[in-house]
């Protein structure tokens, strides 16, 4: 259970081996309540004589404080991509391809631009390419 209160007492008391490495115990005292407290750091900023604070505590033979998660749970959703990204991906990837063909077959660069028109019309918008005259020797 969370609570919140204003810090009593901070007293250093020893060192503890754990498996993450050395701990540092502090007694802390807030209102009622005192408890251990570890930190992996000597200098300890979570719990300052004066300042309010909010904190969990678990009583019982060892009692222990610690400050309160501000942890919120939630599942991770991707940001969704606008269709204008998904697009823009898609012209790229039709002009990439575009000049390889014309790297490879020839062509200039107004050729490029026509061929990834078609690969693009035909991804995003499920249009084949047209019928080309095929007497300037492009496989189109």
């Amino acid at each position: 259970m969370t609570k919140k209160g204003i810090v009593t007492n901070v007293q250093a008391n020893g060192t503890w081996e754990g498996k993450y490495g050395v701990m540092y115990k502090f007694e802390v005292s807030i209102g009622d309540d005192t408890g251990q407290y570890l930190s992996k750091s000597a200098e300890q900023n979570k719990f300052v004589v004066g300042q309010e604070v909010e904190y969990e505590f678990t009583g019982g033979q060892y009692p222990k404080i610690k400050p309160a998660s501000t942890f919120q749970q939630g599942g991770y959703t991707a940001p969704a991509k606008s269709d204008n990204v998904q697009e823009m991906i898609v012209k790229q990837n039709s002009l990439t391809n575009a000049t390889t063909y014309v790297c490879n077959n020839g062509g200039s660069p107004n050729d490029v631009l026509e061929i990834a028109e078609i690969f693009s019309n035909w991804v995003l918008k499920g249009q084949k390419a047209p019928k080309i005259d095929n007497s300037n020797d492009m496989p189109f």
